[in-house]
């Protein structure tokens, strides 16, 4: 049984759930018409798109009301993210769009049910964790292909590019500060390495994914500091209880006396050459008096 770390990413590797939750909740004669859309217009989707994929929005956004579990929500929410950048115009696609329209539909939902409110669910929203949110969608959808019978890819071709894409991003883990992304990461690790017991694919696969590398900030500094510990500890044996700290001693101390010494001459050399000249003023003054007769 896998050990599946909880993140806020968990979704990417069940969105299938939400995913049937979003196709099978509304129908296409017009029976769940849902009034509060109408003439829905919004400039990242195409126009004639628009009023439909609303309708789509807040129905989904009812059922994960009706589900009333907080996780389920959560993850739902994201998912939703994920489902409009998939039908956002491709030269419109960016993080703060994405975001934008979902808060779009989160108002039409309260316009059609106005005692729910979802801004207790949107505590972690951004822009940095819908990019990575992204990512791993990507990252499962391409490795989950391998399940079903018909795919763009053969299965073991699927795996590697899998595989590919896990090193690039394990980079952007190491890079960036997000500990749920690299635990999420950590998960498809496992799910892959699983996969991979029972593969058929060739020796070029690899079987077995690069470990996430967690930097302990703790002993980072630690261990310095605990070297310069030892290192004056050491330091100090030397010098109390060695020869050789008596000969430094003692070479200190005759270093010292020298200072001392040269320090003295200095000082009475300077007040010699200050002693005031008494014959030398007095000649100043002296005056030849001659008598004149």
């Amino acid at each position: 049984m896998l050990s599946t770390k909880k993140t806020i990413y968990n979704v990417a590797n069940s969105f299938e759930t939400y995913k049937n939750e979003i196709d099978n909740n509304h129908s296409e004669d017009g029976s769940r018409f849902i009034h509060d859309c109408d003439n829905f217009i919004s400039p990242y989707l195409h126009k004639d798109r628009s009023v439909i994929i609303c309708e789509r929005a807040v129905l989904y956004l009812n059922a994960l009301k009706a589900n009333g579990a907080s996780d389920y929500i959560d993850q739902g929410c994201r998912y939703l993210c994920f489902w409009i950048n998939n039908n956002v115009i491709d030269n419109k696609k960016s993080p703060i769009n994405i975001i934008n329209l979902f808060n779009e539909f989160l108002r039409k939902f309260e316009e059609y049910d106005g005692d729910y409110k979802f801004k207790d669910h949107l505590k972690q929203f951004s822009t940095d964790m819908l990019e990575n949110l992204i990512k791993l969608f990507e990252l499962y959808s391409k490795f989950n292909i391998i399940n079903k019978e018909i795919s763009s890819c053969n299965k073991c071709d699927c795996v590697k590019a899998s595989a590919d894409l896990y090193n690039n991003f394990l980079d952007e883990c190491y890079a960036g500060d997000d500990n749920d992304f690299c635990d999420e990461l950590e998960n498809f690790k496992q799910t892959y390495e699983n996969y991979m017991k029972t593969s058929t694919c060739p020796e070029t696969i690899p079987k077995i994914l690069p470990p996430i590398k967690r930097h302990n900030i703790g002993a980072t500094v630690s261990i310095p500091f605990a070297i310069i510990l030892v290192i004056s500890f050491f330091l100090f044996i030397l010098y109390k209880f060695t020869p050789f700290g008596l000969r430094v001693s003692s070479l200190l101390k005759r270093k010292k006396k020298m200072y001392n010494d040269l320090e003295q001459d200095k000082n009475e050399f300077v007040f010699t050459s200050k002693k005031p000249d008494v014959n030398s003023e007095n000649k100043k003054y002296s005056l030849s008096y001659h008598s004149v007769e």
